[in-house]
Parts: C-alpha cells; sequence; structure tokens
C-alpha cells in the first residue's frame, strides 16, 4: 500500500520528512516503553497492588495485547499523523474524535513530565548536588534540540539508548540469579512473588495495573509516525506486536526477580527510588551505579519519543484546524518537524515536572492513555465490522470489544483524584468544542468534513 497515494486521498499532502524503517519503528516504541521503566516503576507499582506487581504486568498486557491489534488495524486503514485523534475522528465521529484527542493531549504531555521527574529522581540520587529541578532542565533542553532536528537524529540516539537499556537489564538479570542460586532467596518464595494470597485485594491489583499501563504508553505511539515511514500500515502494525511483546517478556522477568529480593512491599520507604536499593542488594555498588546512569540516560531517549509523539498528535490536530493552526501545525523549514509542537510539550512538561510527585503523574498519564486505548477499539469495531460489513466477529468485534473493555475497567479502579483531574480535563473539551462550533462557522464546517472514505 502506497502512503503518499493514503495521504492525498484524505486530504493531505506529504510534508513530513519520510525516513523510518520497520527496526526504526520497532526500537521506537521499545525506546518510548523502556526495558528499564520496570525498574523506575515497580516501587509504585509494587506498593500500590499490594506486591503483586508482576500479576499487575500480566494484567495490564492482556488489555495492551488486544488494544496493540486494535491499533495495526486503524493505522492499515488511516496510515496518517494524529493516531487515537485521526482513527476516531474518521472512523467513529469527528466530534469524539476531538474529544479522544483533546484527552490524548494530557496523556502525552504528562508522559515527558514523568519521565523527566522518573530520571531526575535517579540522577538525584547518585549526583545529589545537582537538585532535582536542575535535573529536570538537563534533560529536557537536549531533548527538545534532538527533536526539533528531526526523527532521523533521533532514531540514531533511540537506537544507541537502545542497546544500552539492555544492557542494564541483562546486568541486573544475571546478577539476580546469582544472587538467588548462592542462598539469598528461601525456597518456596517463587509462587507469592505472582501470587500471595495473604496481601492479594483485586482493587489494589486493578490500581497497579493502571500503573503498568503506563510502561505500555509507547506502542500507541509507533502510529504517530505514520508519515514518517517508508513502510506500510500492516508492517507498522507488526511493528507495534513485536515492540510490545518483546517489552513484556522484559518487565515481568525483571519484576518478578525484583519481588524475588524485596517481597514485603511495607519495606518500601521510598517507591519512586527503591530500584535503587534493589540494585545495590543484588550486585554492589557496580550494579547500583550502573543501573542508576543507565536510568539517567534513558530518560533521555524515553524523553525524546514521548516528545516527539506528543508533537505528531497536536500536529495531526493543527492541521485538522481543530486546535490552532499556525501555531501546531507549523513545520520548520529546513528540518520538517512540527517546531511550535515540540517546543509547547518543551514548556508544558518542564513546568510540570518541576512541581508534581510520580505517583500523581503516572495515574494521570493512565487515564489519558486508557480513555484514548478505548476509543481505539471503538473505532475498530465501529469502522470494520459495521460501516465496512468486514463480517470478521473474532478480529473486528470481539477482540477490540474485550480490549475495549479491560481498559474501562482499569480507568475506572484509577484513584479518585486522577479521575477527578481526568475527567475534568475531558469536560474542558467538551466546552471548547461547543465554544467553538458556536463562535466559528468554519470551524463547525471543518469538523463536519472529515473524509471518511478509506484509501484504495
Amino acid at each position: 500500500m502506497d502512503n503518499n497515494l493514503n495521504l492525498e486521498s484524505f486530504g493531505y499532502s506529504q510534508e513530513l520528512k519520510k525516513a523510518l524503517s520497520l527496526k526504526d519503528l520497532v526500537i521506537f516504541g521499545i525506546v518510548f516503553m523502556g526495558p528499564v521503566s520496570v525498574m523506575t516503576l515497580f516501587g509504585i507499582m509494587h506498593v500500590t497492588s499490594q506486591g503483586h506487581a508482576v500479576l499487575s504486568y500480566l494484567v495490564a498486557f492482556v488489555a495492551m495485547l488486544f488494544t496493540a491489534y486494535s491499533y495495526g488495524e486503524m493505522v492499515t486503514a488511516f496510515p496518517i499523523a494524529g493516531s487515537t485523534y485521526s482513527y476516531t475522528q474518521r472512523a467513529v465521529n469527528p466530534k469524539l474524535g476531538f474529544l479522544s484527542g483533546w484527552v490524548m493531549i494530557l496523556d502525552y504531555v504528562l508522559i515527558p513530565m514523568l519521565l523527566y521527574l522518573i530520571s531526575a529522581s535517579f540522577a538525584n540520587a547518585i549526583i545529589p548536588q545537582i537538585p532535582i529541578w536542575g535535573w529536570v532542565l538537563i534533560y529536557a533542553i537536549p531533548v527538545t534540540i534532538i527533536n526539533l532536528i528531526g526523527v532521523e537524529v533521533a532514531a540514531k540516539a533511540n537506537l544507541i539508548m537502545t542497546i544500552i537499556m539492555f544492557a542494564a537489564v541483562i546486568a541486573f538479570v544475571v546478577l539476580a540469579l546469582k544472587y538467588m542460586i548462592t542462598g539469598n532467596v528461601g525456597a518456596g518464595v517463587s509462587m507469592a512473588a505472582i501470587y500471595n494470597k495473604d496481601t492479594f485485594a483485586f482493587k489494589a491489583l486493578v490500581s497497579g495495573s493502571a500503573v503498568a499501563v503506563v510502561s505500555y504508553l509507547g506502542f500507541d505511539a509507533i502510529t504517530t509516525l505514520s508519515e514518517e515511514t517508508n513502510v506500510g500500515g500492516k508492517k507498522i502494525g507488526l511493528a507495534i506486536m513485536i515492540a510490545c511483546l518483546i517489552q513484556t517478556l522484559v518487565y515481568v522477568i525483571v519484576a518478578f526477580l525484583a519481588t524475588l529480593v524485596i517481597p514485603d512491599y511495607n519495606q518500601i520507604a521510598s517507591p519512586d527510588t527503591v530500584f535503587f536499593d534493589i540494585a545495590s542488594k543484588v550486585g554492589g555498588s557496580f550494579l547500583q551505579i550502573f543501573v542508576t546512569v543507565v536510568i539517567m540516560i534513558a530518560g533521555v531517549g524515553t524523553s525524546l519519543a514521548g516528545q516527539s509523539a506528543a508533537s505528531r498528535l497536536l500536529y495531526g490536530m493543527g492541521r485538522d484546524k481543530v486546535i490552532p493552526e499556525k501555531i501546531f501545525s507549523y513545520l520548520h523549514p529546513k528540518f520538517k518537524t512540527p517546531f511550535n509542537s515540540i517546543l509547547f510539550i518543551s514548556i508544558i512538561g518542564t513546568a510540570g515536572a518541576l512541581f508534581l510527585d510520580v505517583t500523581t503523574v503516572s495515574e494521570l498519564t493512565a487515564f489519558g492513555g486508557l480513555f484514548g486505548f478505548t476509543c481505539v477499539n471503538l473505532s475498530v469495531i465501529v469502522y470494520y465490522y459495521f460501516k465496512n460489513k468486514s463480517g470478521k466477529v473474532v478480529r473486528h468485534l470481539i477482540v477490540p470489544l474485550l480490549g475495549m473493555c479491560v481498559c474501562v475497567y482499569i480507568l475506572l479502579g484509577l484513584s479518585t483524584i486522577s479521575k477527578i483531574v481526568g475527567f475534568t480535563w475531558m469536560g474542558l473539551g467538551v466546552v471548547y468544542l461547543l465554544i467553538r462550533c458556536s463562535l466559528s462557522e468554519d470551524f463547525k464546517k471543518n469538523i463536519a468534513s472529515i473524509n471518511f472514505q478509506q484509501a484504495s
């Protein structure tokens, strides 16, 4: 399927630079999700799930597996920038599409913010002379510059980050196994690391799964680069599945071993940086410093991917004139990158990282992601099963319906504060939509004139 032909059939011209291969997309997704993200989120997840971090990842994986499949189906039909926003807008309804994009703005603005916070916390633990706010700036400035230059530079940086992150994972796994083999972990503990009947609570598991979802948010960002790749929609879907499966294997293994090292979640004094202590316990000061340095470096890679995906979402919405076009659809004349959108994400992410904490931001991020995932699953059902009468009950009805149900259930299990903020933001989007429609006839006509035709 020719991506240029598809893009023109949707009323757009090829403006973003096409430079990414299938390998680049897989690496982009892996870097965004981050093999070491399990290390940075383990403490929060272990405490939130009451000792069931592994089970939380497995529950989240089920939801993500269905949803990853739905993303693959939608990017095949609509290989355009905007991801969740574009799919929902064209497959279901333009107004719901706007709302999904609006909520995903919250998600994508918070992702770089979360990454700055986590990386800065670990960096501060090893070099406390530089305050956390100083580390936030150290991350934000180079990340923004690299993204402004273009995806080719970011792709090369992502490959390096991937190698470094997997080196840290392998080092931890090897030393953790050695730690256990030498008799530091008692017999019979392994099953309790997955399921402990004494501490298990379904509500806690749902909350832990919501945090685990944050680790998976990168796979959907692959679709935001669909206009900057040389491969077709089906291969983009394949890249999503490959990245998701690789990450799940890493998450489960690392979380399992970490739980064996610290089985009692009540012993965790500082959830944000507990892996700093786990690494020290397993491999001494060498592993502690190595893992921390890798997490510090990985913060650059994951922030790069997060900021890049966020700017493409804003670019897609700006191009459709549902948010200010002159600001968000502007491309740099030399680098062909969404210049203003990148700067906007950078400024908001940096400012928020200076005032909020990791736990709050991670749950707020999960709200936006889960709502967006729900909309994509719904898009598959409406577009393929009902509008195009595909007749494929399993692929286009049961699978996306299961994904949608799991996502909604986890979303409703989020903390009260995250739901209040999330639904308030959603309400502001509705108000914005109503005001723009009432004040501008052009806006009303534009949002009602989306081309629903799939490219042939």
